[in-house]
């Protein structure tokens, strides 16, 4: 359980020996339970660097934990639907305490196209998949969160103003959706939509995104409003 919980500090890519001089363990003993850790799904290895990242199966348990059901096993044939209609990208975020974590993605059909990393995790701050999901929160929870962090930049591009900040999420509560471009990746663009629980509960948002010359004003215009509708449909579905 210690070496699971390593990861969970950010998005993190650890190594054996990083593991072992946390934790005061051999890396013998590290290496081995990774090892098993792989083999159940738990945790990822990435090559050729060697280094190892939280796995699928961990995020099974994280849903399972909030008392969220398998919304990823709903949210497929929407998202499909979507990235055929936009021919880009679809991804699903989920809240996870104060930040929203990738847990699924339909990749367009183009050969230059934007992926994600699955299980990596990104501040709520920062890009229209965490705006959308800060717009739907409750204006005490909303305020608490902004309170709280400090607005860093991922890129020239992130805004890191409050005032600012608040201006963007007024404009979603208006709009339906969020828009960003490069603030999270500086050559990606996205339009987002939060999806909410019948009982009013924000359990994640649901993207379109792509290389940000794509994203002129019509399209994120025509993105927001598919995007929107999609994530009501999945919201519906969630109950």
């Amino acid at each position: 359980m210690g070496i699971l919980l390593a990861f969970t500090e950010g998005d993190r890519a650890l190594g054996v020996s990083e593991i072992a001089r946390s934790l005061d363990l051999p890396k013998s003993a590290v290496h081995r339970i990774l090892g098993s850790l792989v083999k159940t799904g738990f945790v990822e290895r990435e090559e050729p660097a060697a280094r190892y990242r939280l796995g699928p199966r961990a995020i099974d348990l994280g849903m399972v934990a909030i008392g969220t059901p398998d919304v990823r096993a709903m949210a497929l044939p929407i998202m499909q639907e979507l990235s055929r209609q936009t021919q880009e990208t679809v991804t699903l975020s989920m809240l996870i305490g104060r930040e929203r974590v990738y847990v699924s993605q339909v990749e367009g059909p183009r050969t230059v196209r934007m992926t994600v990393k699955v299980g990596a995790r990104f501040p709520l701050y920062a890009g229209a998949s965490g705006r959308a999901i800060l717009s739907a929160l409750p204006q005490a929870e909303r305020t608490a969160y902004l309170d709280s962090v400090a607005l860093e930049a991922l890129t020239p591009d992130t805004i890191t103003s409050r005032q600012l900040q608040e201006r963007e999420i007024r404009r979603v509560g208006q709009a339906g959706y969020a828009a960003s471009a490069g603030e999270r990746d500086p050559w990606a663009a996205a339009v987002a939509a939060p999806l909410v629980t019948a009982r009013g509960r924000v359990i994640g948002s649901m993207s379109v995104c792509g290389p940000r010359q794509r994203f002129g004003n019509a399209e994120v215009e025509r993105y927001g409003r598919e995007v929107a509708l999609a994530a009501a449909r999945l919201s519906g579905q969630v109950g």
